[in-house]
């Protein structure tokens, strides 16, 4: 029997609290890393001592066969319902991969009835939305997932679940060394021209033809040589032109995607060897726990935070002289979504005041400050004309992205490079930190303007409006 943390007792007595209020239908949302298997395998275990009758849907075979070896750490025995079985529904305790549920949902119709708990894994994937009118009424649900997160236009958790139990983020988790703090590094990639293939960027086209693996390579040789990595791509192409590009570098280095034959051995060698690299393309984002991995490589870009979470998480596990792990970031991902370990308050429904997903990409004219498309060429205000960019293969060189510790302090007491993260990342207008650097006298206000790059028109303007330099201080909440 595994010994519960205190943090996972905190959130089952949640959850109990909820049932005793006369919810049956809760989101146990847990930092990627915290447990959620080893929290809702203990459920199953105590439901199951006064009588319960048990089913827990997952979605892929890694998180399957994960469920299965923890539910033997606490005794359990599931008959399983995938593709090639025939399980006997008369059992209280069934583990089943959703997609074989679902085709043959009518099926188990009356076995899902006479469940008293329903575990749902991922619970904010999609493809469990199907079962959930089979369900019966009084049955208790719990959805596990660390990104209880769905964008607007699809069937929001709340139209199912009642509440959430979020006790810990991943924060948290880390200060109680749970977790292995991250390092990231990143660099600007122009996405303005990327087209999307669904919801999401498809990068595939625009890493081949400028060549990036090259610098994927060069970047890992600088920041996690000899490192256990692991490298996501955005399709099977991508990623093994990466995988190549290391192996012609001497690198031990192997693919697998959803089609890999030999993916278990693929699996077991990367196990085995304490500098493998693995590249992969749709699989190991959920359910892979491999501890010793200490870089995580995000060779694609995404807009869903859920997916970007999962594959920076895969780094997080604890292990034996691992003091961090590092995230090289080639697609503005942490730009976009925020770092990985960001404080997240969590909702079961889509907010209005998020920003949309099918928003256009904006960007600011450095001459007047006017927000227009990323694909103009040219200022509609002002008339600036952006410089003809010339595809080259120049060599791509990450930087390490640091969080700027912004909460509690006033304005007048950042500095210059803290304002400038501020403004980049939309959370201060560019307008109010003009002010403020005018406000500051001409010498910061000329740092300011060749740290951000503006042009000598711009700064004379500035310069013309330096009285008119007043701002309310603030403190930053």
């Amino acid at each position: 029997m595994i010994e519960l943390y205190d943090y996972q007792k905190q959130y089952i007595n949640k959850l109990r609290q909820f049932i005793k209020q006369g919810k049956k239908r809760l989101v146990l949302c847990a930092p990627t890393g915290s447990g959620k298997t080893i929290m809702f395998s203990f459920m199953v275990s105590e439901h199951l001592k006064k009588g319960g009758n048990v089913i827990v849907f997952t979605h892929r075979s890694e998180l399957l066969t994960q469920a299965g070896g923890t539910f033997d750490n606490f005794g359990l025995k599931a008959e399983y319902i995938t593709a090639e079985t025939k399980p006997n529904l008369d059992y209280n305790l069934h583990v089943a991969m959703i997609e074989t549920f679902n085709r043959r949902v009518n099926d188990y119709e009356l076995m899902l009835a006479k469940k008293t708990l329903i575990i749902i894994d991922e619970a904010h994937l999609q493809n469990f939305t199907k079962i959930m009118p089979y369900i019966n009424k009084k049955s208790i649900v719990i959805g596990a997932t660390a990104t209880p997160y769905r964008k607007p236009k699809e069937v929001q958790m709340s139209e199912f679940y009642e509440d959430i139990a979020q006790e810990l983020d991943t924060q948290d988790v880390i200060n109680l060394g749970k977790l292995t703090p991250a390092k990231s590094y990143g660099v600007p990639i122009d996405l303005s021209g990327i087209k999307k293939k669904g919801n999401d960027y498809d990068t595939a086209s625009y890493y081949s033809e400028n060549e990036l693996y090259k610098g994927v390579v060069k970047n890992y040789k600088k920041y996690s040589e000899n490192k256990k990595t692991i490298l996501f791509a955005s399709n099977i192409k991508s990623s093994k032109e990466v995988c190549f590009e290391f192996e012609i570098n001497g690198y031990k280095a192997k693919h697998i995607d959803g089609k890999t034959k030999n993916r278990e051995d693929i699996l077991k060698w990367f196990n085995d060897t304490h500098n493998a690299i693995l590249c992969n393309c749709g699989v190991l984002t959920a359910g892979f726990d491999q501890s010793d991995i200490d870089t995580v490589i995000l060779y694609r870009a995404t807009t869903s935070l859920p997916l970007f979470l999962q594959m920076c998480g895969r780094g997080s596990r604890i292990h034996n002289g691992k003091k961090h792990f590092n995230i090289l970031d080639f697609g503005n991902n942490i730009k976009r979504l925020g770092f990985w370990e960001d404080r997240r308050k969590w909702s079961l429904k889509y907010e209005l005041k998020s920003k949309k997903e099918s928003e256009q990409p904006i960007k600011e004219c450095p001459e007047c400050g006017f927000m227009m498309p990323a694909s103009s060429k040219e200022c509609p205000e002002c008339g600036y004309e952006y410089p003809k960019k010339e595809k080259t293969h120049e060599e791509i060189i990450l930087e390490e992205l640091k969080k700027i510790q912004t909460k509690g302090k006033k304005i007048s007491e950042l500095s210059i490079d803290d304002m400038i993260v501020l403004q980049q990342s939309k959370k201060l207008k560019s307008h109010f930190v003009w002010r403020v650097m005018r406000n500051r006298g001409k010498s910061t206000l000329s740092i300011y303007a060749n740290k951000m790059n503006y042009s000598s028109g711009w700064y004379n303007r500035q310069l013309d409006n330096i009285n008119d330099s007043d701002f309310k201080d603030f403190i930053i909440r």
